[in-house]
């Protein structure tokens, strides 16, 4: 059967129906294999394969599109079931251990939030507890793994916060808390942040049809940007990390170092980018820059706003 969708090429339901029937023999009947709709960020609805043990009540989302794009490009079946089964079976287990129960006492020190557009998720903000703030919404997660490939979360709803019998405003305090400890800020000049990814690229081997020098003569190419005194603010997994801007007195330090106050531009969830005001940078040019880059550049889950913001460091706050 394997063998023959390869050949045939089949649609992406076909496909989807194949692999769920194929992963389920090769896991056996110690797993239920399931497709789910996950609601992602901005309204995006994706499919995901979910492998459940007996007895288990969480199991990671694997989303399917990417494994059928492979199909797609020549990518046997049989390796995609394989791979998908070997996920499954050596799958992270999550920090709270193999009889998590996710009750509040077991999870509080792991609340986080993030930051969304408001009105691209407004439905989904009817199903969780949230915070509006600006043009965005601060909802809530936890975080169930954090090692080298990144972190790994479970969405908060309204239903947790009834059998909790927790206040919104509780939900908040401990994630205020808990988002700075556990994902740290980082705020790096846009010249270092291009220079460390060509450097990580190169050495790694992946442009080896460049030679070190040619590398260095572009990096040096790039001198000119610090007189654009740009920085990208994120936090050191470099995920979700436009939350950063909610740490407290974090932009206020920055803006008394930097002498200036400036303009927020939301790059996307998971990284912002700081402009220092001066009277060559219009928040308009500003502005459109964003709507372009957000049309052009940004996966669709991972657009944050069209607005760009205003910081004042006389009133410590962001305006819009």
């Amino acid at each position: 059967m394997i063998q023959t969708v390869r050949e045939q090429r089949v649609d992406y339901h076909s496909f989807v129906s194949t692999v769920i029937s194929e992963v389920q023999k090769k896991l056996g009947e110690g797993y239920q294999v399931k497709l789910h709709k996950v609601t992602k960020n901005n309204s995006l609805v994706l499919d995901s394969l979910v492998a459940i043990q007996k007895d288990e009540r969480f199991a990671p989302n694997i989303y399917i599109k990417p494994y059928y794009e492979a199909y797609l490009e020549g990518k046997a079946v049989e390796e995609i079931v394989n791979r998908l089964c070997d996920s499954f079976m050596n799958r992270y287990v999550s920090e709270f251990g193999e009889n998590f129960t996710f009750a509040f006492e077991e999870i509080k020190q792991n609340i986080i939030y993030r930051l969304v557009n408001y009105e691209k998720n407004k439905e989904l903000l009817t199903q969780i507890p949230h915070i509006r703030y600006l043009d965005l919404a601060i909802t809530f997660s936890c975080l169930v793994r954090e090692d080298s490939e990144g972190i790994g979360t479970i969405r908060i709803t309204n239903e947790h916060l009834k059998q909790w019998k927790v206040s919104l405003e509780e939900l908040k305090r401990y994630a205020a808390r808990n988002t700075y400890q556990l994902l740290q800020p980082c705020i790096r000049s846009m010249e270092d942040t291009i220079t460390s990814l060509i450097r990580d690229e190169f050495n790694h081997g992946n442009m080896d049809d460049l030679s070190e020098e040619l590398v260095d003569q572009f990096l040096q190419s790039l001198s000119p940007m610090k007189k654009c005194q740009m920085y990208i603010l994120t936090n050191q997994k470099g995920i979700n990390g436009a939350a950063c801007i909610l740490y407290e007195n974090l932009l206020y330090d920055f803006a008394v170092q930097k002498k200036s106050d400036f303009y927020i531009l939301p790059s996307s969830i998971h990284e912002i980018i700081l402009v220092p005001v001066t009277e060559h940078i219009t928040k308009e040019s500003l502005e459109h820059m964003v709507q372009e880059v957000n049309r052009t550049q940004v996966a669709e889950d991972e657009i944050l706003s069209d607005r760009v913001y205003y910081f004042s460091r006389i009133k410590n706050a962001i305006l819009m």
